[in-house]
């Protein structure tokens, strides 16, 4: 007997339409498989929803597994276009079966027939076809996608916590206060599962991380989608939505039982990488729990792609940070004051020359100087004002969180600080930290 098997697949409601529909594959399958008696239905194979351009379809997958067990002598399938619309995937998968002697036949076009060079050439030439149509497709279907997102209009019918739609466009619904509390939230706490917690008695969100995540990273929020800065009315404001994105971006998996306190911010200065954090139990007499940084890609590589080899201990790097940022509030502040200064110099000297223009008027109306002088001298103070005015003023920098630091005793506020507090401190301060094989560390702040 012949083992064989069934393979449907349907991508689109529209291919449904056209008598492609699931129930009618299986049906026309199993008829023919029945009316052979030298045939034997060993399984049904059933891709609903996937695209023949697609290599990675899983019940496609769970064939070709079954295929390398040698438990299939044939393939069955209705016509050539539900199995593969792409040369290279065909071909590729072609191997497979040759390999296992396993052969294929599209019960609704005969033609069909790997046994013969003939029957290749065809198979080769009606799979070209199907590629650029469906290629040909694609192109049209994001033309059309893409004109709808520039109108403003949804190219699908899921909607994301928040926002549902109206005549073709996204508005915010009932739950969008949520959404933005939300979104609040993880920018206090910089922590997805709190945030997940936090949220769950709404029953509006995911139950997972990763599906958290994704409705964090969600553009659509600000009112932005596909490069269209007004695809709809937005709920959270883009300066939010851009410090969410900061923070996410500084969380990395770590040991869970513990809370370190730079991970995610400090970086190997030699590879880019963020380091790895680890816990250390070192027996001296007495055991010693050490949390410490190193580069993940010297250690925990089989193959070394880098040479920084030096790792750091947690409780250093917070002395050292400790000192580096009363460094930097003192550095920040003064600059701050320094460009003010010369801001209001810049208002003082514009102040005195008007002054001048003022009295040379009055002078050459009280005929004691000439008309030449009065303009001469007139033009070289409104250019010399001119110029101060272009002078474009420094950019002003937020120091009143620096000069808090200033004005308190930081070393103590900041050991009666538990651990995730120091965490999201430090996250508000700093955008990463860098740390080299010669142990040189270089903080980059906000």
């Amino acid at each position: 007997m012949i083992r064989t098997a069934i393979y449907c697949r349907v991508s689109t409601d529209k291919q449904a339409e056209k008598g492609d529909s699931i129930p009618a594959q299986l049906s026309a399958l199993h008829e023919y498989i029945d009316s052979h008696d030298d045939m034997i239905c060993v399984g049904e194979f059933v891709d609903d929803g996937v695209s023949g351009t697609k290599f990675d379809r899983d019940e496609l997958q769970k064939l070709l597994a079954e295929v390398k067990a040698n438990r299939i002598d044939r393939i069955v399938f209705t016509k050539l276009d539900r199995w593969y619309r792409s040369i290279r995937h065909y071909m590729n998968t072609q191997e497979i079966l040759d390999k296992h002697n396993v052969t294929w036949l599209a019960i609704w076009e005969p033609m069909y027939d790997t046994a013969t060079p003939q029957g290749r050439m065809i198979i080769n030439t009606m799979l070209n076809l199907a590629q650029f149509e469906a290629e040909n497709t694609g192109q049209r279907i994001r033309q059309v996608q893409a004109y709808k997102v520039q109108q403003g209009e949804v190219i699908s019918g899921s909607t994301p916590p928040g926002l549902k739609i109206v005549n073709k466009h996204l508005v915010p619904d009932e739950d969008a206060p949520i959404v933005l509390k939300a979104f609040q939230y993880y920018d206090r706490h910089n922590n997805i599962s709190d945030t997940m917690y936090a949220f769950d008695h709404y029953g509006i969100f995911p139950k997972t991380k990763a599906a958290w995540k994704a409705i964090l990273r969600n553009e659509k929020y600000t009112g932005t989608y596909r490069g269209n800065p007004n695809f709809c009315q937005p709920i959270v404001p883009r300066d939010l939505f851009d410090n969410v994105q900061r923070k996410l971006s500084k969380n990395i998996k770590c040991d869970q039982k513990r809370t370190y306190i730079f991970s995610g911010l400090i970086c190997c200065a030699e590879c880019g990488t963020r380091m790895q954090s680890l816990h250390r139990h070192i027996n001296g007499g007495r055991v010693v729990n050490r949390k410490m940084y190193r580069c993940k890609r010297y250690y925990a590589s089989k193959v070394k792609t880098c040479d920084n080899k030096k790792s750091i201990d947690e409780t250093v790097l917070e002395r050292i940070m400790l000192e580096r940022l009363i460094s930097e509030a003192n550095a920040v502040t003064k600059e701050a004051q320094e460009k003010q200064d010369t801001v209001q110099d810049n208002t003082k000297r514009i102040s005195a020359l008007q002054h001048k223009i003022d009295r040379l008027k009055e002078l050459y109306l009280n005929d004691l100087i000439t008309l030449e002088e009065y303009k001469a001298d007139r033009e070289k103070y409104q250019s010399e004002i001119a110029s101060l005015e272009l002078t474009e003023p420094p950019k002003e920098r937020n120091t009143e969180a620096l000069q808090r630091i200033l004005d308190m005793d930081m070393e103590k506020a900041y050991m009666e600080m538990s651990d995730d507090q120091k965490r999201y401190f430090w996250r508000g301060l700093l955008e990463k930290i860098t740390f080299d094989k010669d142990r040189r560390i270089v903080p980059y702040f906000l």
